[in-house]
């Protein structure tokens, strides 16, 4: 009994000091993020995006829109994409093998018809099918409108197949059911007008749609959603992106940029082989990730591969992330759907550590080595195991004598308490900007804020649980090899004004 109480001490001794290390950290991420947001919010003052439509330092983009049964959303996404504020950019969309009328739906809305385009196959993906071209009236700065149609291979195969098509210095990274603002392409690529040799990335918020109206592919009214299980995720997202990107951001340690839309050099992602896929094959892919190697998280893993890149060449290289929603996406509202996203996130996190775990806690890769993966590793790889560890480990304390009752609820309320207030903060932060008049969401209505700065108190006992236990059910599926992507059902953008 001895030796146990003396192992459970222990215990109590590590978890104890891990949470202090993880509030320390996240409250210096709060103060970095705070200032970042407030030095940007004024800057919109002085020099709006718009300004910098004429610049000379604005490259063109490709827009890459990967689409997998997404006849609800395709054609108001692509028709938000042609409405962009950018002096000269393509979109190319690249059907994944559809099973429902994706294809038909583009067909029908944008007169694609079979040509000969410019395809060069210097990714490996699975088979293409067909190119086509659009022959509606485009916008002046739309330079073409492209679509691909091929055999399923995934969301990072069809990145790649929609790359070796682009013709942009920049490519897009992002979702055919997502929605971006007008200003999205001027607003990132401002930290490239200001330092173009270094930019290599550039991430920006996501915004959750759900309640909102949408109209012709734009958010007219941003509205809180009408499910809990919608509210607890617009928190979540703001804790996520306004705290934690941006602090990572501001000290160039960021190893995921959203999915749902990023914007990456096109030559540096071709020269590190692409998005990681079964397909894709390459000395640099084998010696970084091992032959046929792929991941559910491409997100991640392209920019941890940059990263590393770079820096075996000696090279410079910065990956940016702006606070500002550039992008908008529907968030899941059944429990279950959630959850499987959760574990396809978590699972996706494991195996970008391992594949590139040779990183870790090595000099030569500065702060990504010493830093940024070693914060994924103990404080996002280890929190679910590690927090369902700490619900086992408190009662058994008190049941062992060692602690008393009122002090465990003493460390569970503080514990409760701290995370609740970096949430709450991190909620002001997005939706008052630092304390001033407009922040980066545009909430108008003050119960709306409440009831965000609520749902982050009442995420707390129930829901966070809820998400822990699908990321073990992601831990298992790693364990065993599991690569299946788990999509969820969309209702769609038509269907997301507040009810």
């Amino acid at each position: 009994m001895e030796i146990a109480a003396r192992a459970v001490l222990v215990l109590d001794t590590l978890i104890v000091t891990y949470l202090l290390v993880f509030f320390g950290l996240n409250f210096w991420f709060l103060f970095l993020s705070s200032r970042r947001v407030r030095r940007l919010l004024l800057r919109d003052q002085v020099r709006p995006p718009i300004r910098d439509r004429a610049s000379p330092f604005l490259p063109p983009l490709t827009l890459l829109v990967p689409a997998y049964n997404e006849e609800v959303t395709c054609e108001d996404s692509v028709r938000s994409l042609l409405r962009l504020d950018y002096p000269a950019y393509e979109v190319i969309i690249c059907n994944d093998g559809s099973k429902d009328r994706t294809v038909e739906v583009l067909k029908a809305a944008f007169g694609f018809v079979r040509t000969d385009v410019n395809y060069h196959p210097v990714l490996a993906t699975a088979p293409v099918r067909g190119l086509y071209l659009a022959t509606c009236p485009l916008p002046p700065n739309v330079m073409r409108l492209v679509l691909i149609d091929k055999a399923n291979g995934g969301k990072a195969d069809a990145l790649n197949a929609a790359i070796n098509a682009a013709e942009g210095v920049y490519v897009s990274s992002m979702d055919a059911d997502s929605v971006l603002e007008p200003d999205a392409l001027l607003r990132a690529m401002q930290t490239v007008a200001d330092d173009p040799s270094r930019v290599v990335a550039i991430g920006t918020q996501v915004g959750l749609s759900n309640g909102s109206i949408i109209e012709k592919g734009e958010v007219k009214d941003l509205r809180l959603p009408g499910t809990w299980i919608a509210r607890f995720q617009v928190a979540e997202y703001m804790r996520s992106f306004t705290q934690g990107r941006t602090a990572l951001g501001t000290i160039n340690s960021l190893l995921i940029l959203s999915g749902v839309f990023a914007l990456l050099r096109r030559d540096l992602v071709v020269a590190s082989g692409g998005f990681l896929t079964k397909h894709v094959r390459g000395r640099l892919i084998e010696e970084y990730c091992g032959a046929g190697a792929h991941t559910v998280c491409e997100d991640m893993e392209v920019v941890v591969r940059l990263h590393r890149y770079l820096l075996d060449r000696g090279r410079q290289g910065t990956v940016t992330f702006l606070p500002h929603p550039a992008a908008w996406t529907e968030a899941p509202e059944v429990y279950r759907d959630l959850g499987k996203q959760r574990g396809r996130w978590y699972r996706g996190l494991l195996e970008v550590l391992w594949y590139h775990r040779a990183m870790m806690f090595r000099r030569r890769y500065g702060r990504i080595g010493m830093f940024s993966l070693p914060y994924q590793l103990c404080f996002e790889a280890a929190a679910p195991v590690l927090e369902t560890a700490g619900y086992v480990m408190v009662p058994l304390t008190i049941a062992l004598g060692l602690l008393s009752v009122g002090h465990a609820l003493a460390f569970l309320c503080l514990a409760a308490a701290l995370n609740v207030l970096l949430t709450t903060l991190s909620v002001m932060l997005s939706v008052r900007g630092a304390g001033r008049e407009h922040g980066l969401f545009a909430y108008r209505r003050m119960r709306d804020i409440v009831a965000l700065v609520f749902a982050g108190f009442v995420s707390n006992f129930g829901y966070r649980q809820y998400l822990v236990w699908w990321q073990l059910k992601g831990l298992r599926d790693f364990l065993k090899g599991r690569k299946d992507w788990d999509k969820f059902a969309r209702k769609g953008f038509a269907n997301t004004a507040a009810r």
